[in-house]
């Protein structure tokens, strides 16, 4: 049984590039000049600010704060029986229960007269299902089936509270009480069924060959959307709701591991995927069908829409040595009916277009090593390559627009990690650095977020049996250990098709982290 409550008040708020590149990455919510958020509210930026050069980057800079609050139940029962000396089941039970505040205090006009509004989301959730599967041994055969199967309703009604005047009162904390809404911009619901059959049998052709075999089954229909729009702050006379399904049959995967020769083995996987329709609350971008612009849009998408799919090649080879261990492996992916949202206007009502488009290949490569030269010491390095790329194009804003030849957003084409651990009786370090390369902002590449090195210190020291406790050990940490400038999440509102867009979070700046632990 978990219950956790994850209080936060964030301290970056959303940028695009022309937004890090004016104005650095400490930019910051205005919180607690509430002076120059009310002034910028009504139109009056400061000077500061008007380096941006545009309405879109000088409004999403204005936010005055933002917060979140969470509270979380998790439940869960397990059970497992040996049926027979060959016959394992294994059933699990869960419940999960969450509720929530998500807020941002921006320039929407209140009753009383302030330019200002806090906007929040208040966030409900509850989830039920279960897992019953069943391991069988015959022969040479490992055998496994199973099915899953969950329940999950979401509510979430986004409510205005009023700020106060210049000069009577504080504004809302962004950690509430919130009290006496003065109206609900929208409410989204959301119910969703999913159920997966799966089954699968691993033949040991002889000890160092393995074949395996199977596939899954997948159901999963969402009902919902918006159950109440108040027309006058969304702009839309009704927003999207409605039902989707993704369903299959059968979804096939095999796969093959070979020890050719002591230390050194060769293995291969083929799946077939699809994943489900996505949803996200208040209308946000990413969110899928449901973050249509309005009805008639989420209507006349939904005629077209398909499940995306995936077709999965893998092939690697492994080396295992107590020096060094080695692998590397090449893939390629087919996606199939590749859905993509896109947004226009600003952060504050964006037009969101969810549609298909078409296919994408993705060729990678992954190698890496791990070097143990002498006793303690212990190096690893791994390099990616990816290279992701659109074959079709999408409709936006009633043209058709190619995107074929341009990459995914968001993906990195190389990465490169480093860890060194060294460790000496009951003391150990580890240093480790990671680069990821440049990424695509827009669609259509004319935007990227650049490259960035991100580096990271700890040590642990474990005192062992003291006193009534066990394995005591004490671990200090720095969390960018250069303090460098990042962009860490992207899409937070979306991708644009063509330029920039404030959809971009700050990573966090160098921090240190402390834990003490111990058995009893």
């Amino acid at each position: 049984f978990l219950n956790r409550w994850v209080p936060r008040e964030s301290g970056q708020t959303m940028v695009g590039m022309n937004m890090l590149k004016t104005l650095g990455g400490n930019l910051n919510y205005l919180y607690p000049n509430y002076a120059e958020a009310y002034a910028a509210a009504q139109g009056n930026y400061s000077a500061n600010i008007q380096k941006l050069g545009n309405v879109q980057d000088e409004s999403s800079a204005t936010y005055n704060d933002a917060g979140q609050k969470q509270r979380n139940f998790l439940s869960a029962i397990i059970a497992e029986f040996h049926l027979t000396p060959r016959l394992t089941e294994k059933t699990i039970l869960y419940a999960h229960v969450s509720s929530g505040n998500y807020e941002m205090e921006e320039a929407i006009p209140s009753p009383n007269g302030s330019p200002m509004s806090q906007y929040v989301g208040h966030m409900g959730m509850r989830r039920i299902g279960g897992i019953q599967s069943f391991e069988y041994d015959i022969a040479s055969n490992h055998i496994q089936a199973g099915f899953w199967y969950e329940n999950n309703w979401n509510s979430f009604p986004a409510r205005l509270y009023s700020e106060p005047l210049l000069g009577q009162g504080q504004p809302i904390s962004s950690m509430g009480p919130y009290v006496n809404p003065y109206t609900t911009e929208f409410d989204d619901e959301y119910n969703t069924n999913t159920f997966q059959f799966f089954l699968q049998d691993t033949y040991h052709i002889k000890r160092n060959l393995t074949v395996s075999a199977g596939f899954r089954s997948m159901l999963q229909t969402t009902h919902g959307g918006a159950s109440y729009n108040n027309a006058a702050y969304t702009g839309a006379s009704a927003l999207p709701r409605g039902n989707l399904t993704a369903a299959d049959a059968f979804l096939p995967h095999f796969s093959m591991n070979y020890t050719f020769l002591r230390h050194h083995e060769l293995y291969f996987d083929i799946a077939e995927n699809m994943r489900a329709y996505t949803y996200y609350p208040w209308n946000m971008p990413n969110g899928g069908a449901w973050t249509d612009a309005n009805q008639q849009v989420f209507n006349d998408t939904k005629n077209s829409l398909r499940p995306e799919r995936t077709w999965d090649y893998v092939v690697g080879y492994r080396y295992n040595s107590r020096r060094l261990s080695a692998s590397v492996d090449f893939y390629h992916v087919d996606y199939y009916n590749r859905l993509v949202s896109t947004e226009a206007g600003n952060i504050f009502q964006p037009y969101s277009t969810f549609t298909n488009a078409g296919k994408e290949t993705m060729n990678g490569a992954d190698v890496s090593a791990t070097l143990r030269p002498v006793k303690g010491l212990e190096i690893f390095n791994s390099f990616s390559y990816n290279d992701a790329q659109y074959e079709g194009g999408i409709e936006y804003e009633g043209q058709y627009v190619s995107l074929k030849g341009k990459h995914q957003v968001a993906y990195p084409k190389f990465m490169y990690k480093t860890n060194a651990t060294y460790t000496y009786k009951n003391a150990s370090a580890t240093f480790s650095a990671t680069y990821t390369g440049r990424r695509p902002l827009s669609y259509v590449n004319d935007t990227y977020v650049p490259a960035y090195w991100l580096a990271n210190l700890s040590a642990t020291y474990n005192f062992g049996h003291i006193g009534f406790a066990k394995n005591l050990k004490i671990n200090f940490g720095v969390y960018n250990l250069f303090n460098t400038t990042y962009v860490g999440g992207m899409g937070i509102e979306g991708y644009p098709l063509s330029g920039d867009y404030p959809t971009l979070f700050i990573g966090a700046p160098r921090q240190y982290f402390g834990t003490v632990s111990a058995q009893f």
